[in-house]
C-alpha cells in the first residue's frame, strides 16, 4: 500500500465530525441514536411523536425512559458555548455582559467566538438564563447562592 493510500485510510474519515440530520448543528454523541444520524433533542422528539402515536417498540421505549430519568446522560445537549455579539474580521471580537444593569466587555477566547470559561455561569455550576457575565456579576451570583 501506498504512503497516500495509508494516509488516507486512517486519517481524516476515522475523525469527522457527525452532525444531525434534522438540524445541521449539533454533532450526535450517539447516545440515543448509534447510528449518529439524529443529535440526541431530535431523536427524543421522533421518539416522543412514535410514542404518542402508539408505534414505539419496547427497547425504543425502554431507551426513551432511561433518557427521561436521566440514566443517559448524552454530550451534545447543552453542549453549545456561549459565543460573542461583535467580530472582528479576525474572528475574535467582544460581547457585554448580559446582566441587567451592567456593561462591562467580556472578550472571547479565540478566533471561534466562544466565550470564555470564566464567564461562563454553567462552567461554575451556577443556574442562571444568562449565557455570559462579567467576573464580577459571576461573583455577585456565587456569594448569593
Amino acid at each position: 500500500m501506498s504512503r497516500e493510500a495509508k494516509r488516507f485510510s486512517k486519517g481524516k474519515k476515522q475523525f469527522r465530525s457527525v452532525y444531525c440530520f434534522n438540524c445541521k448543528q449539533q454533532k450526535s454523541c450517539g447516545k440515543l441514536d448509534e447510528k449518529k444520524k439524529h443529535c440526541c433533542a431530535c431523536y427524543w422528539a421522533i421518539l416522543e411523536e412514535l410514542e404518542q402515536e402508539g408505534l414505539l417498540v419496547s427497547a425504543a421505549q425502554k431507551t426513551l425512559d432511561d433518557y427521561r430519568s436521566g440514566a443517559i446522560v448524552c454530550k451534545c445537549l447543552g453542549s453549545k458555548k456561549a459565543r460573542i455579539n461583535i467580530t472582528f474580521s479576525d474572528g475574535s471580537g467582544w460581547s457585554k455582559c448580559k446582566k441587567e444593569g451592567c456593561g462591562n466587555t467580556i472578550k472571547s477566547a479565540g478566533h471561534h467566538g466562544v466565550i470564555k470559561n470564566r464567564n461562563d455561569p454553567k462552567f461554575w455550576g451556577l443556574e442562571t438564563k444568562e449565557k455570559a457575565l462579567c467576573g464580577d456579576c459571576l461573583k455577585d451570583l456565587a456569594g448569593q447562592n
